[in-house]
């Protein structure tokens, strides 16, 4: 069933070690805007090498012209939720959803076309972290 499938890939989530779920948003603006990666010519399959893909199917801040409309806008993405610091208990919620959806989005949707960007090694820990801080930070263009 549905419900199965999203409780198998919420059970592969795996957690950020030491509980550090944010890192450089400048960093995961860089991963975001990067196609970089896992294609048939790039000669690198090392996941440090490649970029997070994700402009191609959404927006990431209102300055840009060109992106991709297949997902939502990521726009605001934080600042909508609520999340004024990522490290607050108040956060702490939207955080680990966050975190969840980009290691495996069929966690919270069995039907979701979005990469399992941890699940499957696209990103490491540490990208993660970095897109985490892109989408959360309110110092992020994306809050702004």
């Amino acid at each position: 069933t549905v419900d199965r499938i999203m409780a198998d890939a919420l059970s592969s989530v795996k957690w950020p070690a030491g509980g550090q779920y944010v890192g450089d948003w400048r960093a995961g603006e860089r991963l975001a805007q990067s196609g970089r990666g896992m294609t048939w010519t790039d000669k690198s399959l090392d996941p440090k090498d490649n970029g997070g893909n994700c402009y191609n199917c959404h927006q990431i801040d209102n300055k840009e012209i060109s992106y991709g409309t297949i997902g939502p806008s990521l726009y605001n993405y934080g600042k909508l939720r609520g999340v004024t610091d990522p490290a607050s208990p108040d956060s702490r919620p939207m955080v680990e959803y966050t975190w969840g959806k980009l290691w495996n989005a069929r966690a919270y949707n069995a039907c979701s076309h979005m990469p399992r960007v941890g699940h499957m090694g696209i990103l490491n820990e540490a990208q993660i972290r970095h897109v985490m801080a892109l989408l959360l930070d309110p110092a992020s263009p994306v809050n702004q």
